[in-house]
């Protein structure tokens, strides 16, 4: 499951197949990429298990610095990050001048 909410961008798998030790997720540019590799032999046979899932992601909305991830007790991979503030327009608005020297008396500023 995929979200993009006020919260931030988020997305869930269910992994409960794997151990945490046989999980990988790894950023390359926008795209986010689980893998996954599970073997298992027993006197009835053997499984191999695979998973391979590639997502794009918006970054340009989200602080890629903050990526998380956490995998819970019954398998489930959830991967977040928050939303990048927007940043204000200034359409109308009036800007503060800060002064960096002292002015003289003719109006003129020294450094």
């Amino acid at each position: 499951m995929i979200s993009l909410s006020d919260e931030g961008f988020s997305v869930k798998f269910d992994v409960s197949s794997y151990k945490p030790d046989e999980l990988k997720l790894r950023l390359d540019g926008d795209v986010l990429s689980i893998e996954g590799e599970h073997k298992e032999e027993n006197e009835q046979g053997s499984v191999h298990l695979r998973l391979q899932r590639s997502i794009r992601i918006p970054v340009d909305q989200i602080g890629l610095s903050s990526l998380q991830s956490s995998l819970d007790q019954h398998g489930n991979l959830s991967i977040h990050a928050p939303l990048i503030e927007k940043k204000k327009q200034l359409n109308g608005q009036e800007i503060p001048i800060q002064i960096t020297g002292q002015q003289k008396e003719t109006g003129t500023i020294e450094n």
